[in-house]
């Protein structure tokens, strides 16, 4: 079962952008954490069964159950008791919104968005991510597979219901790798606590003990979320929704399109370069230094985990690359091969953002990402560390990155503002200019083949031809 590598850095990225990388992040989670139906997964199921307890609800007792499924997977159920009587839900398809509060939090941490709480100096990164299932199918048809379990535990949340599955975890990188469920059996709901490693056990199991959940109506409240009906959920991977093929990824772009990147210093056209327009908005790279320490960065760039990347006295340090044989998750973990570092060598970009048009344009969002390119052939393959793929006599399967807090496509940049003091102009007055200093760790082998993309919408092909991707590459030479 492949454990990639999850770490989540959302704050200097648009909406639009952690959104997409959201629901990246989520398909991997829930490689992770299966549906497990009779139709679908034909495992033995071990007799070893940890009863949770029981609620009683509506004249049903509902008994949450494990079992465990070969040695690193378990299975979660919600039963009804025997001789209680039967429930009578069908899926109507309607939407249903509760209100998540969470009335405790470790020191640090804040409420990023609906659900989701990350701490202030690792700002939408790790944290925890919650959400609710409607169990419109009825409270006991909830079922849930989840592999890679190296620990679990029953648990007693003010009286209800849940479980604690602690899943493995390779190397120090930020992972996804704890998994909580409770019981709402009264207002036919399951919670589902995803969490990260920078929350300890203790912190996650205390912060679903003080979780409220309300139903109320659709709202754009920040505490209010619209939960996952159990019948679309499990429909969800059968074929009866489809993939839009423009939201996928961007793998390689051919070297036709690669002539359109612009040589450094000429001015980018950028007033469409966001769900906004801004007619007259230009852009220009006007330098791009390299090096490989902290003195080429402004102080207002660095966050406490960003220093974190750098040796005392100042030296970028190299990222470490886990090469790793993908087990099945269910009787077989991943096993590390070897270890190798990386050497990263800071790449810092200059870009002037002016006005030449006649209004002032105020929350200007930017974004800046470096784009690793390998020609091959017709075409240039975007290269990134941990989508790399073994030889035919390689034992590795795949790799996982213990990386910096900034990387190629997330820079460090010292101009913020906006709400969250993140990757926004706030206000750029006709014939006014204002500069942003970018800074990116880079491995130290591509710097020659790099090219800086401004644009918002993460898909190089359409960046290229919308003509917001320079070409920096001679710098390396």
């Amino acid at each position: 079962m492949k454990l990639e590598n999850m770490n989540q850095e959302f704050p200097k990225m648009p909406d639009a952008m952690r959104k997409m990388i959201e629901q990246e992040v989520e398909q991997q989670l829930q490689k992770k954490t299966e549906k497990f139906t009779g139709r679908r997964v034909m495992i033995a199921v071990l007799a070893a069964t940890l009863a949770l307890g029981t609620t009683a609800f509506a004249g049903v007792l509902y008994r949450m159950k494990n079992e465990q499924v070969g040695t690193y997977a378990v299975k979660t159920t919600q039963e009804k008791e025997a001789g209680t009587e039967n429930e009578t839900m069908q899926p109507t398809g309607e939407n249903h919104y509760v209100r998540l509060t969470a009335k405790w939090l470790p020191d640090g941490m804040v409420q990023t968005e609906e659900g989701k709480y990350s701490f202030e100096d690792t700002y939408a990164q790790g944290g925890v991510s919650m959400l609710c299932y409607y169990m419109d199918t009825g409270d006991s048809a909830f079922e849930m597979l989840t592999q890679q379990v190296v620990e679990s535990e029953t648990l007693n949340i003010n009286g209800r219901e849940g479980i604690y599955l602690g899943q493995q975890a390779l190397g120090d990188g930020l992972a996804f790798n704890q998994q909580l469920y409770v019981a709402y059996p009264e207002l036919h709901l399951v919670l589902e606590m995803t969490a990260a490693s920078d929350v300890s056990k203790e912190d996650a199991i205390q912060i679903a003990e003080h979780v409220t959940l309300t139903p109320v109506e659709q709202s754009d409240d920040k505490d209010v979320m619209m939960c996952y009906n159990w019948s679309s959920y499990l429909t969800a991977d059968e074929g009866q929704e489809m993939i839009d093929e423009s939201n996928l990824p961007v793998t390689s772009v051919s070297m036709e399109s690669l002539e359109k990147a612009h040589p450094m210093g000429d001015v980018l056209d950028i007033s469409e370069n966001d769900l906004e327009k801004h007619p007259g908005l230009t852009a220009k790279v006007t330098d791009v230094q390299i090096g490989n320490n902290r003195s080429m960065l402004s102080d207002s760039m660095l966050g406490e985990d960003d220093k974190q990347a750098f040796a005392s006295d100042g030296t970028l340090l190299p990222v470490i690359l886990t090469y790793v044989k993908e087990g099945d998750g269910v009787n077989t973990l991943d096993q590390v091969i070897r270890t190798e570092e990386e050497p990263q060598k800071l790449v810092c970009v200059t870009v002037d953002y002016t006005n030449t048009g006649t209004e002032t344009w105020k929350d200007i969002m930017f974004n800046g990402t470096i784009n690793i390119l390998e020609p091959a052939g017709t075409v240039a393959k975007i290269w990134r560390a941990d989508t790399q793929t073994p030889s035919e006599n390689d034992a590795w399967t795949y790799v996982a990155v213990a990386g910096h807090s900034f990387n190629t496509e997330v820079g460090l940049y010292d101009v913020k503002g906006g709400e969250r003091s993140n990757n926004y102009i706030d206000a750029l007055a006709p014939g006014e200019t204002v500069t942003v200093h970018w800074a990116f760790a880079v491995p130290e082998e591509k710097l020659g083949e790099m090219y800086f993309d401004l644009g918002n919408t993460c898909n190089l092909t359409s960046d290229l031809t919308d003509g917001y991707v320079t070409d920096i590459r001679q710098q390396a030479q």
